[in-house]
């Protein structure tokens, strides 16, 4: 009875926005559209935190993408309805000479010690996209975890192998920078650690059996919350026609353990990308 009663939870959710609020690239919608995106994305926000804590009680930490600025994030956050939910953290990317309209946000209820954000590191072979947002969020007195929200390369426009290749390799040194940077000191890991967000890559489809991201995190002693989840239960893009849908959103834990499968919470049109919800516990 001690021990269980000593558990700590904490729900954690990831969702794409898809150029949220507007939903199209580059473009504004007119006020009215963007405002009735904001409260349905917050009622199915709500609704998938309320399906993996039904009592209510837990703490809340959402890792966001594709979000367009600080302004909608702190909207989104209203509309989700949680007086204590506040915005951790929002990136600030640069797209040439104006800011992205891409951004990562990180929400909690929790307490944070530190929130920053950064670009990732450039290489001569290839340079990721955009960056990572990452906040230290208090648990407990005892318990303070980093979380990082990402979104890593996409194979959009992708028309040859050697275009292939070098997304793998930009979605490989994000997720390396990020294993490196949360490597054990003295052998021995640190604080839990929670990655979540948009990989851009499916792990269980024979097409992506060349990314090294998921071997990366694994050996880095990550858990994919999806593990042992069957096809149905774990598809965060829906297919259309003749494509099938696929697994891209995930929540890769360290230092935690999930407490019952995730479950995938249907977008309804408002983005291209279904949200996906955890309950964790330390």
């Amino acid at each position: 009875m001690l021990a269980s009663s000593l558990l700590l939870a904490l729900v954690v959710g990831t969702w794409n926005g898809e150029w949220f609020p507007s939903g199209r690239a580059e473009h504004r919608a007119n006020e009215q559209v963007e405002r009735a995106a904001i409260r349905a994305a917050g009622q199915m926000l709500s609704e998938g935190i309320s399906a993996a804590d039904p009592s209510g009680r837990d703490d809340v930490v959402l890792c966001l993408n594709e979000i367009r600025d600080l302004e909608t994030a702190q909207a989104l956050c209203s509309a989700i309805g949680r007086t204590n939910l506040t915005v951790a953290i929002v990136t600030a990317y640069r797209r040439r000479d104006r800011f992205d309209q891409q951004q990562d946000v990180i929400m909690t209820t929790l307490p944070v010690a530190k929130a920053n954000w950064s670009t990732w590191k450039t290489h001569k072979e290839a340079i990721p996209p955009r960056g990572y947002a990452r906040a230290e969020v208090i648990v407990s007195p005892a318990v303070t975890t980093t979380v990082y929200a990402v979104h890593l390369k996409s194979n959009y426009g992708q028309t040859s192998e050697a275009i292939a290749a070098t997304n793998r390799l930009k979605r490989a040194f994000a997720i390396d920078q990020l294993v490196d940077q949360e490597k054990p000191k003295r052998g021995k890991f640190r604080s839990p650690v929670i990655i979540a967000g948009d990989f851009n890559a499916d792990r269980f489809a024979k097409s992506f059996d060349k990314e090294t991201i998921f071997q990366s995190l694994e050996k880095a002693g990550f858990v994919d919350a999806f593990e042992g989840v069957p096809q149905d239960g774990r598809l965060t893009h829906p297919g259309k026609g003749r494509f099938t849908g696929s697994t891209l959103d995930y929540i890769y834990m360290r230092g935690c353990r999930v407490e019952s499968p995730p479950k995938v919470i249907p977008a309804l049109r408002i983005s291209d990308h279904d949200a996906v919800f955890v309950r964790l516990q330390f």
